[in-house]
């Protein structure tokens, strides 16, 4: 016997950012991208970004009580997360994007 229920995907709300100092612009190319192992089975994708005034953002879905938020984060913010929970091939890798996202010329 099937369940009345029937389960359907939907996408998760996510406001957008209103700051004006952290919106890279949703047009902008994304740099890089890694899975940050947040808690358990939780491992949202943080995006590199590249802001209008030069500087990188990364965006991360944390979760806020009963949906997933967009948050930007600052690079370093981001590795000292990494390095505070002992995941040094997580940091490694932040880093080795940033550096290649800061070799790279803007367009």
């Amino acid at each position: 016997m099937e369940s009345d229920l029937v389960a359907t995907k939907r996408p998760e709300p996510v406001p957008r950012t209103t700051d004006p100092d952290v919106e890279p612009g949703p047009s902008g190319p994304v740099l890089g991208q890694v899975r940050v192992p947040i808690a358990g089975p939780y491992r949202p994708w943080a995006r590199l970004y590249r802001r209008s005034d030069g500087r990188l953002a990364w965006r991360v879905r944390l979760w806020d009580v009963d949906r997933a938020v967009a948050r930007w984060v600052d690079p370093d913010t981001l590795r000292s997360f990494a390095r505070a929970s002992d995941l040094p091939v997580l940091a490694a890798e932040l880093e080795s994007i940033v550096e290649r996202a800061r070799s790279r010329r803007r367009p």
